[in-house]
């Protein structure tokens, strides 16, 4: 099996049609649309299906897209066997939430184009809910998340470190009001926070 067509099936889910996956990949649409017909001739399965005046990837199609992730990761790995880090090359899924992006994630992307020159670092805000099931569903080859209290038994999973959750307030908010231990209690003002189901 080719993995040109394998990489030309991922571009057009990717970019959302046969003329972008062509665009993006450097090819007329004629030998995208080829690529996709040997594809589906070789696998004896129909891939995509038009609706309305769009390209859709049929059930089959999605149900075979973890395989094909698979042997594509599988084909990098193999092409990236016993090279010093500056020379790997493809790239690397990060799904991670907004906070630990912005706060924490700086000097890793940094030390990481430095690092890995030819890695493209495809990096995916999600809420904090989502992240796993994108590790779980190959949308992601890494999540960074805050701790749940269970993991499901396919995924690997390592604690990295700890971090407070502060509530800060005005410094002009009356000292009376302070008391965020107690239960039960009614405040008079508003909470500003993040993504509805995230975890704070």
């Amino acid at each position: 099996m080719n993995t040109k067509s394998l990489v030309t099936l991922k571009a057009i889910l990717e970019v959302g049609s046969f003329q972008k996956a062509a665009d993006t990949l450097g090819y007329t649409q004629s030998t995208v649309t080829f690529q996709i017909k040997q594809l589906e001739e070789e696998l004896a399965m129909k891939l995509f299906e038009k609706i309305g005046r769009h390209m859709e990837l049929t059930q089959a199609g999605k149900d075979i897209m973890p395989y094909i992730d698979m042997i594509l990761q599988d084909a990098e790995q193999i092409g990236n066997y016993d090279k010093s880090l500056s020379e790997i090359s493809g790239s690397l899924k990060l799904a991670i939430p907004d906070s630990i992006l912005v706060y924490t994630m700086q000097p890793f992307i940094q030390a990481f184009s430095h690092e890995t020159p030819n890695v493209q670092l495809i990096i995916n805000s999600l809420t904090s809910g989502e992240v796993n099931q994108s590790i779980i569903d190959g949308t992601a080859d890494i999540g960074i998340n805050c701790e749940k209290d269970s993991y499901p038994d396919t995924i690997i999973h390592k604690k990295l470190g700890k971090y407070k959750v502060v509530l800060i307030a005005s410094p002009f908010t009356d000292k009376g009001l302070l008391d965020f231990i107690t239960p039960h209690q009614r405040k008079p003002f508003s909470l500003i926070c993040n993504e509805p189901d995230g975890y704070y």
